[in-house]
């Protein structure tokens, strides 16, 4: 199981449904975080950024503290807002939005910004597994090449300083 211990942030207001995701993940060997509202959501993240390896995030839930009831439309969009949170704490973490919600509108925030969104409806635990796995891979490759450009830059850097 190469997921041993890799964190995974689950913020989403629903609590049964989700065990059957959690359930999935911890069977992968992921270790399972869920957070019910905002502001425990932005406080978890806060404490503990650096080891979270995705978040998975759902738009309808209630605004909390954090949020105003009337600029979430009531919580039809918490999850909007608390997605540029997440992202100023933690800007290279994969998030990845499963939800309900099916309204364009409210949905088109992640489409433009190219956002996996999925409908909890049809997604399964083990295509959500399979999911984590694909941006997990993708968030190593990119942490890899970026690795290697570092390398090559600093080597041209040496070799300009011993004026090769």
């Amino acid at each position: 199981m190469g997921n041993q211990g890799k964190l995974v942030l689950l913020i989403d207001d629903n609590k049964l449904p989700m065990q059957f995701y959690i359930k999935a993940l911890k069977q992968e060997g992921f270790e399972v975080e869920q957070c019910f509202e905002p502001d425990s959501a932005l406080d978890f993240v806060e404490k503990n950024k650096e080891q979270i390896a995705v978040i998975i995030l759902d738009i309808m839930m209630p605004p909390g503290k954090t949020y105003n009831s009337k600029d979430t439309k009531e919580g039809l969009k918490t999850g909007n807002f608390l997605y540029d949170g997440l992202r100023a704490l933690c800007p290279n973490t994969p998030i990845l939005v499963l939800t309900n919600v099916n309204q364009p509108e409210t949905l088109k925030k992640f489409y433009d910004l190219g956002i996996d969104v999925k409908q909890k409806i049809s997604c399964p635990p083990f295509e959500l597994v399979e999911l984590i796995d694909e941006m997990l891979l993708v968030k190593d490759k990119k942490a890899a090449d970026n690795q290697t450009l570092l390398k090559k830059n600093g080597e041209q850097k040496r070799e300009y300083l011993n004026g090769s």
